[in-house]
């Protein structure tokens, strides 16, 4: 009875903790609703998304496998990009230019920016997945001569591809940049 007490209080403090989280997330990309409708809102998403999955009938590994992956590839690719710029930097970033426009940061950088979805179309196309939505995931097996029922094609090698790509881009191309932020003087603050 403990151990049931302790998996079922856990399973609900999860629960709770997620939906208050996602409604976090939902204010935070624009939603303007006091926080707790906001967490209404996001627990009626959970449902909503809970109930198709169960409608369609998937098998619970298979959709794991296959959102985790899909998830995966374009957090891989940004880590990689992330990762590199921090390890080009040799100072501590103006904390005032990260608050404000017009500081010695661009609003965004368009060589990272377009990379970003570069890398995750090639990671994407070195994925499989066999979720009805998800079929078009490993289109550059073809390309490459790899078989379908070859283990690379279902090793998922793009999630580490979208990685070390996403390491190349910043170090191919943002290192002048850096150095140039680096070296700018700070508008006064």
């Amino acid at each position: 009875m403990p151990l049931l007490l302790a998996a079922g209080l856990s399973l609900v403090s999860g629960a709770v903790l997620s939906m208050y989280s996602g409604g976090f997330a939902l204010q935070a990309v624009g939603l303007r609703v006091p926080r707790a409708l906001a967490v209404l809102v996001a627990a009626l998403l959970v449902t909503g998304v809970a109930g198709v999955l169960l409608y369609l009938g998937t098998d619970a590994r298979e959709l794991m496998r296959d959102i985790v992956t899909t998830l995966a590839v374009p957090v891989a690719a940004w880590a990689g990009i992330f990762a590199a710029e921090m390890m080009i930097r040799n100072r501590r970033f103006h904390a005032p230019s990260l608050l404000a426009r017009g500081g010695v940061y661009p609003d965004f950088r368009w060589v990272n920016f377009i990379g970003l979805f570069a890398v995750s179309a090639v990671g994407f196309g070195l994925t499989s997945a066999t979720l009805a939505g998800l079929g078009w995931q490993g289109f550059l097996f073809p390309v490459l001569g790899i078989a379908a029922d070859d283990p690379l094609a279902t090793s998922d090698i793009g999630v580490l591809v979208a990685l070390l790509l996403g390491l190349v881009i910043p170090l191919v191309s943002a290192i002048p940049t850096i150095r140039r932020q680096e070296d700018a003087k700070p508008p006064e603050e």
